[in-house]
């Protein structure tokens, strides 16, 4: 983790700031689509997950983004309740889903508006941000039903790329990521709130450009080998509420 830690408040300030994130829709497209897999093929392979872990239909994406996973639920048949605090991706989400989310990060008293009522809960790419990760646990842990999932997408710090990458780990980047996350590591903290591990798996993703002298698919190609072994890039993880 990064000390000293910014404070919530100091986090939730620069969140909700139109200089963070991508300005328009169209950017944010742009930059998800120089990636490969892009956001719209990771949001098709999650939600269909969750579908077949989850025990209902009440889907919750924290962190939502511009929509990718709460376009996708939607489309997947499940009742979509979204929380974006930017308002640049909040506006983005407004136009890829065609309604709006609500502009804040779930906390405090608007906790209680949720609790036991939603079958799956998302965070992807999230934990990393949140400085109080027992404060999120805690509210995941209240919102959702006996027997619910909380799918949690994260960046690996045992993968191999982040090995060889070392201190340079391109996931290194303060005061946007504050935790840094082992399997483990994250398998304890979702255990300490009464969780236990469905299943977890590992996932690369690489610009759609050449990296070095290398074309992009090649370099995919090696990384994905990594997936193999449960050492790719990110991890996906599915945690069921006792």
């Amino acid at each position: 983790m990064v000390l000293p830690r910014p404070s919530q408040q100091e986090m939730d300030d620069y969140y909700q700031t139109h200089s963070y994130g991508e300005p328009t829709l169209e950017s944010a497209l742009a930059l998800d689509k120089s990636h490969f897999p892009d956001s719209s093929e990771d949001a098709k392979r999650v939600i269909k997950r969750l579908k077949a872990l989850a025990p209902g239909k009440r889907f919750m994406d924290i962190g939502a983004g511009v929509g990718f996973f709460s376009r996708e639920a939607r489309a997947q048949g499940f009742e979509v309740t979204a929380f974006e605090p930017n308002p640049n991706s909040a506006s983005g989400f407004q136009q890829l889903v065609g309604e709006p989310p609500l502009q804040m990060l779930l906390s405090g008293n608007e906790v209680n508006h949720y609790v036991s009522g939603q079958d799956a809960v998302l965070l992807s790419q999230v934990l990393e941000h949140i400085c109080d990760v027992d404060d999120m646990l805690d509210t995941i842990s209240k919102v959702l039903v006996s027997g619910g999932i909380a799918a949690i997408a994260v960046p690996y710090f045992g993968s191999i790329l982040s090995r060889l990458q070392g201190k340079k780990d391109m996931y290194i980047s303060p005061p946007e990521h504050v935790n840094y996350f082992s399997m483990a590591g994250l398998d304890a903290l979702f255990e300490r709130y009464g969780f236990e591990k469905v299943e977890s798996t590992t996932v690369t993703k690489v610009p759609r450009k050449r990296i070095g002298v290398l074309p992009w698919q090649l370099v995919y190609g090696i990384l994905k080998v990594s997936e193999y072994v449960g050492k790719g890039m990110i991890i996906n993880a599915y945690y069921r509420k006792r």
